[in-house]
């Protein structure tokens, strides 16, 4: 996603053996950092079979090509081993294969050559990053392969994209089933009767099994358009209308049902910070998904895997309660992050003086 960049740009993809082919970029999902590129030569290509990303397990052995540093015509792409973390932040595939700069966008295979991810970020350490998972481009194919482009990365305050559809619940996973654990109140899921404690079944006809499946339907999806979720409830199987909304309007408590948004004023200059939240992460704070390059973030010091514990003092407990924190400050005042990093106890302390 963030390789390609835009739709329509022209590219030159060069193959192992040194042979150049014109090219273009075609749509992204950039909440998800996906995007599609096509050849627009004809001809006969080498290609790599796309796998399952659902189908692998924390332990499984991987392997990750790119070329670090950026491309050499002389080197062949390195390959590291490595193995899958998790699944279930944002439905990224962790792994602990090491990347640097210059791995974005190339391949994580599994042990039978089939590319299950596309390498995104850059975590905590070199031994912790994210790939976007190949069911991610699955479920967003048609969209990207028409040149759209949906989605940011990082536009708000504290880099949650504010044009994310939104349910308005969050979940965990339990025996292999996907659980509401909390439903956000003014939610679009509260609206439709939505409960703590439902088990997700399927969402439009599709079965789901992990919170990625969730994760992956609703992000393909659009701010506005209606899905149908069925969920157990005890015994009883409960279907449910629910019409997504953006991230922004979940996180203001704005979210109403109405036919049509009412023309935006214009709004005073707010603080821009330049990170990515992991709006559902499983952690007590707000986890920095990636931070963007040359922004205030990067020159303050935050880095891709930390998490915020408090602000000024006050604790903070999660991604939507950071970016409202971040909203209400106060232009030309240092705010003072503590955060979490690489899993230590002591805290890092972090200032930052948002410009007037």
């Amino acid at each position: 996603g963030h390789v390609t960049e835009a739709a329509g740009k022209k590219l030159t993809i060069i193959f192992p053996d040194g042979r150049s082919v014109k090219g273009e970029s075609l749509g992204a999902n950039r909440s998800r950092d996906a995007g599609l590129a096509r050849i627009t030569e004809e001809g006969k290509w080498p290609f790599a079979k796309v796998g399952d990303s659902k189908k692998a397990e924390p332990g499984d052995w991987l392997i990750a090509m790119g070329h670090p540093g950026g491309y050499d015509l002389n080197r062949s792409p390195p390959i590291r081993l490595g193995r899958l973390i998790s699944s279930g932040t944002m439905g990224m595939l962790r792994t602990d294969c090491t990347l640097v700069g210059g791995d974005s966008g190339g391949p994580l295979f599994n042990l039978n050559g089939e590319v299950i991810g596309i390498h995104s970020s850059i975590g905590g350490s070199l031994a912790e990053n994210r790939h976007v998972p190949s069911s991610v481009f699955k479920s967003g194919w048609d969209r990207m392969l028409a040149g759209e482009i949906w989605g940011s990365l990082g536009m708000m305050a504290a880099g949650v994209d504010p044009d994310r559809p939104m349910l308005g619940i969050r979940m965990n996973e339990s025996g292999g089933d996907v659980i509401v654990d909390k439903v956000y109140a003014n939610s679009p899921a509260q609206r439709a009767g939505v409960m703590s404690g439902d088990r997700i079944l399927s969402i439009d006809g599709v079965e789901v099994d992990q919170m990625s499946d969730v994760v992956d339907k609703v992000s393909s999806s659009k701010v506005g358009n209606e899905i149908e979720l069925l969920v157990k409830r005890g015994e009883e199987e409960k279907a449910f209308s629910v019409r997504l909304v953006s991230w922004e309007e979940l996180a203001s408590g704005l979210a109403k049902e109405q036919d049509k948004a009412p023309p935006v004023p214009d709004q005073p200059k707010r603080p821009e910070l330049g990170i990515i939240l992991d709006a559902e992460a499983e952690a007590e704070g707000a986890v920095v998904f990636n931070v963007i390059e040359n922004s205030l973030a990067a020159s303050s010091g935050f880095i891709a895997g930390d998490v915020v514990k408090e602000i000024n003092g006050a604790k903070i407990s999660s991604a939507e309660q950071m970016a409202s924190s971040i909203r209400s400050a106060e232009l030309g005042k240092v705010i003072r992050f503590a955060v979490q990093r690489n899993g230590q106890e002591d805290l890092v302390g972090i200032d930052v003086l948002f410009g007037k």
